[in-house]
């Protein structure tokens, strides 16, 4: 990882990065060699926006999405959000996280997500709404089988 004094952005894609991908739950967030190389790049495309004559608030917006390129939503965000949107009343919110980390490791929903191509841009594509209906029903049907 570059350090530079001057330049604090070296360390806050760092930082950032690794607290955005642990947050969300990407499967990249133990992965220190993809972390230090997406910080990297987005802080050289700092430097280079920079070097363009870029301000510093437009060389920031590029470098951030170089470093999060791909990494927008994951598929805890997905479960996360359809356990919010649609069963709250099933479900108190503070199971919400924990459950929503428990529907990720389901091979059943991770098969949805599969034949979906759920990846970090997901939200971009046309096939959001069906997916959604889809892990719904699965959803409803993984709690009726709790008794929930």
């Amino acid at each position: 990882m570059k350090h530079n004094n001057e330049l604090p952005e070296a360390d806050f894609f760092l930082v950032y990065l690794r607290g955005h991908l642990a947050e969300h739950r990407f499967p990249q967030h133990d992965d220190s060699k993809f972390i230090e190389s997406r910080a990297d790049e987005a802080y050289d495309t700092f430097v280079t926006s920079r070097l363009e004559g870029r301000s510093v608030p437009v060389a920031r917006e590029l470098a951030m999405r170089t470093l999060l390129g791909g990494l927008y939503v994951s598929r805890y965000d997905i479960l996360h959000s359809v356990v919010e949107e649609n069963l709250w009343l099933r479900l108190p919110e503070e199971y919400w996280p924990a459950f929503a980390e428990h529907l990720l490791g389901l091979k059943h929903v991770n098969d949805i997500l599969d034949r979906y191509e759920v990846n970090g841009d997901f939200l971009s594509r046309e096939s959001h709404t069906p997916m959604l209906t889809e892990l719904l029903g699965t959803i409803t049907e993984i709690l009726d089988g709790y008794g929930l």
